[in-house]
């Protein structure tokens, strides 16, 4: 089976030239196709809801056609209890490799990151095929990150964390020469779950639709990790450490195993018949070979006989290797020992201190081997250079923003206080209302007119050509790259001051300067944005920089055209908690314009206390990109777009689905400001009454956080019948793990619902919350 032929059989062959981009993911859609094309699209599907068995290709003959989208409790694979016709299933690396394939980089880069949370191993190194070389994908391997627990921070409970490609570990590869019936992969599985749980990692001929011949993804490099965090007792290893694993037999993918033998630790190499063919490949290796280890499987009542053992005392001999290095598993032999003694090598290669490496300097050796690493693409490289050459004049994070970022400073802070005291009238002593009025307006005119009147900074200069006269491709690299390089210095800015919180644990004043240093240190590409903004408010161009204004004319379009791009787009300031109202609603309007007016919204809102989950249950629910982790808080609010296809438009009374992921409440920095239960009052009134539908995330069934919550919903359902709006909420619990939680929590709900006095399953139609709000 060719390439060619598998793509035609997915209907994938349209996009080998212009590739599959996040666009045709991004949307919501019925489902209608039930066959092998469909196969591609329910594998993003899954992977977006984070399922588990997104590596299911089984096709379901009887399974409903009419699905919608983007729905985690829709079985989009199969139905367990219907009839499966397992002849049209393809083996699901076939079908990983070919979507890979057809998928630009961005794509390629949301598909890694998905699988990653998901835990499967991703694809390092995609075989060559009619139109394609072999390809090290590290571009798409950028956006991961990981954190871990050394043995050296166990006593602090300390941790540390990196992007993936910059990690520096021993890499351990496992491979096949010739054939074994001994599975590879479910060893590997076995290797790397601890005792008390098992998870399949790396697709195996046990798993359903693993038994499938695989065609075009012999050749194949997978990459997985192993990562050591918590107690010491539930880590397999202490350290960590990376894991390839081959697809198909060494012998015909000899670039690859060059490859393994350069980068590893050791290699593990399984088989059941050794050859004098095999003996001289491995041969060819042995100079500056790493350690490698033989595991030889032997079928049921089967013997080595003379002239196999002869092979492998010749490997011993030419290799010098040890009986040490031969493990046999034959029928008085069970897995179970084979993985523990793989697990035991592994361990004492670690204390031995073996050669670790980063995925960057594998990609550089790569070429060395004539494989192609995607990102050498010039347009790559060129939008590196760029976002480079910003983020090398970045020291100081707080200075470099009082420098660069002139227009969001104190003079935006004060136009925010002044606004606000426009709405509330709070400090009017002597004068009258119309008088007070028209002197903060007089001063907010001032504050404006000192921000036109800043001088640009070469590399908001630097950031606005690029978004204006890069090609649309280089453009999304460029800014993936800075979004990339700025989380890095992020991460190092917050290591430094998460060490002086330690030092200064019980000295209050200290840690008061420290949060402030944590907030003046964040930098990000919404700062970027953000910036962009207030030149819009300002009339930065049009007044004092008239000489830029017709480069830099139409700033709500190059936001509008992010917006499309699936770029999340910041509504509320965190920082000054304010929204440029001017700049949202023009970009709002060049948003109309390019759909033709075909831009009708639903919107959709989440709202909760601070860390428990908003941003994750968006991301996961929709597939987008809020950026999350733990300890890692949204200050404001963004909004994104997500397309809704024509197939699904009359349902839904719209072309797009505004989602908006908002900063938590009672957040722990506000908390001891005067009035912060206003920001949270205001801040829910804000998203109740933008929204058609606001999800309240609750972590757990914690009636005490129910009922905080719910005064604050209900001090904006209340503003919002003054002005005959009827707002429609739903409570999502979150992390419910227990069986009884549902029963045992059922008399607390009753006290906050109360009675309905009708089925509706609407908030707003009888004042209450209903009973059917509640997932």
């Amino acid at each position: 089976m060719s390439m060619e032929w598998l793509l035609s059989k997915l209907h994938l062959e349209e996009f080998q030239g212009s590739k599959i981009s996040l666009e045709h993911v991004m949307c919501i859609e019925k489902e209608i196709r039930n066959d092998e094309t469909s196969l591609p699209w329910k594998f993003l599907r899954k992977l977006i809801a984070l399922d588990e068995t997104a590596r299911n290709t089984m096709i379901d003959e009887n399974e409903d056609s009419n699905i919608s989208g983007f729905c985690a409790e829709d079985d989009l694979f199969l139905n367990q209890f219907s009839t499966r016709n397992s002849s049209n299933s393809l083996h699901p690396l076939d079908v990983l490799c070919a979507l890979l394939r057809s998928s630009d980089s961005f794509l390629q880069q949301f598909i890694f990151s998905k699988m990653s949370m998901c835990q499967f191993a991703v694809p390092l190194v995609l075989p060559a095929d009619k139109n394609n070389p072999i390809t090290l994908s590290l571009w798409p391997l950028r956006e991961i990150v990981k954190n871990w627990r050394p043995t050296s921070l166990l006593s602090t409970k300390g941790f540390r964390e990196d992007n993936l490609v910059n990690i520096s570990m021993p890499i351990f590869s496992f491979v096949r020469l010739g054939n074994c019936t001994l599975s590879k992969s479910r060893i590997l599985n076995n290797v790397l779950s601890p005792s008390y749980a098992h998870h399949d990692f790396f697709v195996h001929q046990d798993m359903e639709c693993g038994y499938h011949h695989r065609t075009i993804s012999e050749g194949l490099l997978e990459l997985f990790w192993h990562f050591p965090g918590g107690s010491q007792n539930s880590n397999v290893f202490l350290e960590p450490i990376s894991i390839m694993n081959l697809r198909g037999d060494l012998e015909f993918n000899q670039k690859q195993f060059s490859l393994l033998t350069k980068v590893s630790s050791a290699v593990f190499i399984f088989s059941e018949d050794l050859q004098e063919k095999h003996c001289k490949i491995l041969e060819s290796y042995a100079p500056g070979n790493p350690n490698l280890y033989f595991i030889i499987s032997l079928p049921d009542g089967k013997h080595y006989n003379e002239e196999k053992e002869k092979y492998l005392h010749k490997l011993i001999r030419s290799l010098n290797l040890t009986s040490k290095n031969i493990l046999v598993k034959d029928s008085g032999t069970n897995e179970a020992k084979i993985v523990k003694e793989i697990q035991g090598f592994i361990r004492s290669l670690i204390n031995a201190s073996p050669q670790s490496m980063t995925l960057e300097e594998v990609g550089k050796i790569a070429n060395e081997f004539e494989i192609y690493v995607d990102e050498n693409a010039e347009e790559c490289q060129r939008a590196k250079a760029l976002a480079n050459r910003i983020i090398s004049h970045i020291t100081d994070v707080s200075q470099y923003k009082k420098q660069t970022m002139t227009l969001q400073g104190n003079l935006w802070k004060k136009i925010t206080k002044n606004e606000k005291e426009l709405c509330r009238m709070r400090k009017q002593v002597d004068e009258s209302g119309e008088t007070y009025k028209s002197e903060l307006n007089r001063q907010i005119i001032d504050l404006r007119k000192q921000q036109s009147q800043q001088e640009l900074q070469a590399d908001m200069k630097t950031f606005l050509s690029a978004l204006t006269d890069l090609p649309h491709p280089e453009k999304k690299y460029f800014l993936q790259w800075l979004k990339i390089f700025l989380d890095n210095i992020a991460r190092s800015t917050l290591k430094e001051l998460q060490a002086e919180y330690l030092k200064n644990s019980t000295n209050m004043l200290v840690l008061k300067e420290i949060d402030q240093k944590m907030s003046d240190g964040s930098l990000g590409l919404e700062h970027f944005l953000r910036e962009v903004g207030q030149m819009h408010e300002s009339q930065f161009f049009k007044l004092n920089h008239k000489h830029l204004g017709q480069k830099f004319s139409d700033l709500p379009r190059l936001a509008a055209d992010l917006m499309l791009d699936g770029f999340p787009l910041e509504m509320i300031d965190g920082d000054a908690s304010n929204i440029p109202l001017q700049w949202i609603t023009d970009v709002l309007t060049e948003l109309d314009k390019k759909t033709g007016g075909q831009c009708r919204m639903r919107v959709i809102t989440v709202l909760g206390v601070q860390s428990t989950g908003k941003s994750t249950l968006l991301n996961t629910m929709f597939g987008l990109q809020f950026p999350v982790a733990s300890g890692r808080c949204t200050r404001g609010a963004f909004m994104t777009l997500i397309k809704v296809k024509e197939n699904f438009q009359e349902e839904l009374g719209c072309e797009f689905i505004l989602v908006i992921d908002t900063e938590g409440l009672k957040a722990p920095e506000l908390a001891s400001l005067e009035n912060s239960h206003e920001h949270d009052n205001e801040l829910a009134t804000l998203v109740v009454g933008l929204s058609d539908i606001t999800i309240i995330n609750i972590s757990m069934e914690n009636f005490s956080e129910m009922k905080d919550i719910l005064q604050i919903v209900v001090h904006a359902f209340l503003r919002m019948s003054k002005i005959g709006e009827k707002p429609n909420c739903h409570f999502v619990h979150q992390n419910v793990s227990d069986v009884s939680a549902h029963t045992l929590g059922m008399r607390d709900r009753k006290k906050i619902v109360g009675e309905p006095e009708s089925h509706d399953k609407s908030c707003s139609k009888n004042g209450k919350i209903g009973r059917n709000n509640y997932f």
